[in-house]
């Protein structure tokens, strides 16, 4: 058997509608996942939920997709504190209206370092 690497640690930045999809499928898909929700009370909403799911995220796939149906996952840590999340990711996936950007990074920049890869998700205002 070939030895895989390891799969890197993601952090999903943001607790919208794709940031839940994204909870739910890195984890089933085997990804150490840690989310960073900064606005309002998305992350004690999102722990909320959590406990009362057993702590697993939940997303629906259509049957055309792969996964499809309902998939689990779940996320080791959610808060709304860049410190506790962001130094111990390889990967930020960032899943945020673009408006909130420039905010959002100059909160996470104090916790980046060197090797990390931030990927942020088109939307209208560029980047």
């Amino acid at each position: 058997m070939i030895n895989q690497p390891p799969k890197p640690s993601v952090c999903i930045v943001g607790g919208g509608n794709a940031a839940h999809v994204l909870a739910a499928l890195l984890p089933h898909q085997g990804y150490e996942t840690r989310m960073f929700c900064p606005y309002n009370d998305q992350a004690e909403q999102i722990n909320a939920g959590l406990l009362e799911q057993d702590g697993f995220m939940h997303a629906t796939f259509a049957p055309h997709n792969q996964p499809s149906g309902l998939i689990k996952g779940k996320p080791l840590l959610v808060s709304k504190e860049a410190k506790e999340v962001i130094p111990s990711s390889d990967v930020l996936l960032c899943a945020l209206p673009s408006f909130t950007y420039t905010s959002t990074l100059t909160d996470i920049k104090p916790y980046l370092h060197e090797g990390q890869t931030v990927v942020v998700t088109p939307g209208q205002g560029g980047f």
